[in-house]
Formats: C-alpha cells, sequence, structure tokens
C-alpha cells in the first residue's frame, strides 16, 4: 500500500474505501487522489497528504459521504427524501 497521509484517522479511512472495491488509486505525487470506479460515477477525490488543520479530517470525511449520498440518489439506490413522513397524533 502507497503512502496515502500522515494523519492516522485520514489513512485508515481511505484504506477502508479502497478496500471495498469501488475506489482506486489514480495518482501518487504530492497528494493520493481516489477514483470512485463504479458504474455511473465519475468522482476523484484529493486526500489530504499532511494536514495542518484540526479539522481536515472531519471535512474530508464529510467530503465523502456527500459525495456518495449524491451518487446513491442519482443512481436510484435511496430517494432524496429530507424529511421524512410521520403519522403522528400530534401532526394536526
Amino acid at each position: 500500500m502507497p503512502y496515502i497521509s500522515s494523519d492516522k484517522n485520514i489513512r485508515d479511512f481511505v484504506q477502508n474505501i479502497l478496500r471495498s472495491g469501488q475506489w482506486e488509486i489514480v495518482r501518487h505525487g504530492k497528494h493520493v487522489i481516489i477514483r470512485h470506479i463504479a458504474k455511473g460515477a465519475k468522482k476523484t477525490i484529493v486526500v489530504p497528504s499532511t494536514p495542518s488543520d484540526p479539522r481536515t479530517f472531519a471535512n474530508f470525511r464529510r467530503d465523502y459521504f456527500r459525495y456518495l449520498r449524491q451518487h446513491l440518489i442519482q443512481t436510484g439506490w435511496i430517494q432524496n427524501n429530507s424529511i421524512p413522513e410521520i403519522d403522528s397524533p400530534l401532526a394536526a
């Protein structure tokens, strides 16, 4: 496995993403770039290699899950219901 990041959380997260078989490493220069290789996917994500901001992992994870949700909506795996309907006697 090539060098991914100096941050342990980012490194473990990316290794888990790669183990899924749906992502691959495209380039390994100053930053690792991973690409989603599922059918209909066209997204690449740059992995922060030497993060100096403590929020880097949270931002990276947020961007990944935001893209993943968008991809699943576009492919029809999930529906975009921002507020689920709840049958409640108080909702009158």
